[in-house]
């Protein structure tokens, strides 16, 4: 297995986590404050099983990233592609892509380098 020196991981795994961050704050502040207010103005309530978890967060990213309403789904998939904006779109794809790589690059830096004995 070919194992990076450990400042070019950290040249990569750092700005990636710090990206995912900033982008799932951007998304939670600017599209997800939108369109709970447009969804409160017509009548509907964010879903009341997320008490303060924060769940939902992904599972609007999830519907704006899909473009389409589920068949079965915990949150309203209409309203939130009704009033999701075209920035939106643009975070929740940041949002999850962020993520993805810097969940790889945390798992290749477990095996490879050895974290998990540093915690010790």
């Amino acid at each position: 297995m070919f194992i990076m020196p450990e400042n070019v991981y950290w040249l990569l795994a750092g700005p990636s986590i710090v990206t995912f961050l900033i982008s799932a704050l951007c998304f939670t502040r600017i599209s997800m404050k939108h369109i709970e207010k447009k969804m409160r103005d017509e009548g509907i309530h964010e879903p009341l099983w997320d008490k303060g978890l924060g769940i939902r967060i992904n599972m609007y990213a999830i519907v704006i990233r899909r473009q389409k309403p589920a068949k079965a789904t915990i949150v309203n998939d209409e309203a939130i592609l009704r009033h999701a904006r075209p920035i939106d779109l643009v975070l929740a794809r940041v949002m999850h892509y962020s993520f993805t790589i810097a969940m790889i690059l945390s798992v290749y830096g477990y095996f490879a380098y050895d974290f998990g004995e540093r915690a010790y």
